[in-house]
Parts: structure tokens; C-alpha cells; sequence
């Protein structure tokens, strides 16, 4: 039986038994980018909370495959224009560290829209790294959604129907506001093959993101909490919009355990087809729909 921090409950005893579950938002970030990533955490949290995993790769790879994830997509993000390469080459070489782990890692790619050959950046991660997702971070790299130099990016993920995960607005903080929602909508209009995911469903903007979803029908969102917290949502609109919701948890950069996050959606009461949607199948098939 698995023991988390004040928790003691396995999968075996939630309503995801037996069905697939994937993380769709796991940050294996590699050497200083890691560290510094992690002190920013620790600095925001101080003493108060603690986080539920190491800066460890092998220890995270271990106990999310310990706490019942089947795959997980690590995601890379850059903070500035000229980092992506690298960050795209260290992606695909940890998933190749852990090619034999028992836990299947799909690995990301990220860039910038300063990045002189963004779109070229891309094609390279995705041809070249077989890196199957898209990670932009708006807020740490003090860039908007809508930004023009992002358009051949979007055009390519369009023709290659490559998800991309958006953490969207630009508090340091990690929330998103709900006037800044329409903006990803927008995109995710003009690129429809384009599955757009919203990470952390906007949190506490989240019932305005979930609106904007039942408009929209390429934007996606993820329920991954932000630190502490989880995102503003209802189970009606879970159920309803539950072919384009996902699961993640933030690991490991994140006080919610992945098994507390399980227990958070298991305990929602939503039927079985959606639960299992959400949990892993819709990760699943976007992934295996990226044309390559």
C-alpha cells in the first residue's frame, strides 16, 4: 500500500481502478534550469508547505509509476529566446534514460517566439527528437499567446495535429486571469487542428475557461493544480466537456501528490467513460495522432 504525506490509500481503492492513467504535466527539467526552477518553489513556499517530490528524476519516474501512472508527458518550457534547442535535446534525452523504466515517458519540446527560427526549432523536435508536445509558458517567458511571431509555430502544430499546453497569462504566480482567456481561444480558432490545452484549466479563472471551452471546440484544458491548490471546476462540466479534459499534476514542483490528485478526481462521482477519459485516454490519443 503506498503512504503519501497524510494520505494512506493506494489506486486499487478509487474508482480509476483499472483504467490507464497518464500525467499530461510533469516537469523533468535538466541540471541548473531544474534547481533553480526548484528553489523558485521553495523560496514561494516557504516553510509553510512542503513539496511532495525531490528535484530527482529517477525518484519522480518511481513513485509516479509506484502511484499507478502509466505514462506521463514531461514537459521542458523556455524562459527566453535560445534556450529551446537545448531544452528540446535534454527532453529527448531523458526520456531515452528512462526507455526501459516501467512507466512510459513522452517527452516535450518548447519554444520561443524570439527564437529566430522558431518554427524550424520545432520541426526539428518533432522530426528529428520524436518529441510529441508543445509546451509554452507565457508567463515566465513574458510572452502573449497571440504573439505574431508564433503563427508558422501554430501553422506547423495545425498540420501535424500536435497538441500544445499553454500556461497562459503573465503573473509569476502561476494564475491566470479570466480576461485573459479569450486570447487562447482566439488561436485555438484560427488553428482548429491545433488541440490547444489550457494548463491548470486557468485555476481559479477556471468556470470562465470552461465556458470558453464549450464555445471553442479545439481548446482543451488540463486539471493540474497550481502548488496547493486545485482548479475551480464542477463536476456537471467535467462530465459534459470530458472528451477534452486532462490529467496532471505539476510533479515535481508541487505540494498534491499524484495519488492525492487521484483521490481529488476519483472522489468526483463522474461516470465511469468520463473518468477514464480524463485519467488517460484523451493524453493518449493526442499523442498518437500527431502526424510524423
Amino acid at each position: 500500500m503506498l503512504q503519501t504525506v497524510g494520505l494512506r490509500i493506494t489506486v486499487h481503492e478509487m474508482a480509476i481502478n483499472g483504467m490507464k492513467v497518464v500525467d499530461s504535466h510533469v516537469h523533468l527539467l535538466p541540471g541548473r534550469l531544474g534547481e533553480k526552477v526548484r528553489a523558485f518553489f521553495d523560496a514561494g513556499i516557504g516553510s509553510r508547505l512542503q513539496l511532495a517530490y525531490p528535484n530527482n528524476h529517477d525518484y519522480v519516474v518511481e513513485s509516479l509509476h509506484r502511484e499507478g501512472v502509466d505514462a506521463f508527458w514531461t514537459l521542458p518550457y523556455a524562459h527566453k529566446s535560445g534556450v529551446a534547442r537545448g531544452l528540446n535535446e535534454a527532453s529527448a534525452a531523458t526520456a531515452q534514460q528512462f526507455a526501459e523504466a516501467p512507466i512510459q515517458i513522452i517527452p516535450g519540446l518548447t519554444v520561443h517566439p524570439g527564437d529566430d527560427d522558431a518554427v524550424t526549432i520545432v520541426q526539428d523536435a518533432v522530426d528529428s527528437l520524436a518529441l510529441r508536445v508543445l509546451k509554452l509558458h507565457c508567463s515566465v517567458g513574458s510572452f502573449t499567446i497571440d504573439d505574431p511571431q508564433l503563427k508558422p509555430v501554430f501553422a506547423f502544430a495545425n498540420e501535424r495535429r500536435l497538441p500544445v499546453i499553454v500556461h497562459l497569462g503573465h503573473n509569476v504566480n502561476g494564475r491566470t486571469e479570466a480576461e485573459e482567456l479569450p486570447s487562447i481561444a482566439k488561436v485555438s480558432d484560427d488553428y482548429p487542428d491545433v488541440p490547444m490545452i489550457l494548463a491548470h484549466c486557468g485555476h481559479h479563472s477556471a468556470p470562465t475557461a470552461l465556458q470558453l471551452m464549450r464555445e471553442h471546440p479545439s481548446l482543451y484544458a488540463d486539471l493540474t493544480p497550481v502548488v496547493s491548490e486545485f482548479p475551480d471546476v464542477d463536476v456537471e462540466s467535467l462530465e459534459e466537456l470530458s472528451d477534452r479534459i486532462l490529467f496532471g499534476t505539476d510533479a515535481p514542483n508541487t505540494t498534491i501528490s499524484v495519488t492525492k490528485c487521484l483521490q481529488w478526481l476519483s472522489e468526483m462521482n463522474l461516470s465511469r467513460n468520463a473518468l477514464s477519459s480524463i485519467v488517460g485516454e484523451n493524453a493518449s490519443r493526442l499523442t498518437s495522432q500527431v502526424a510524423t
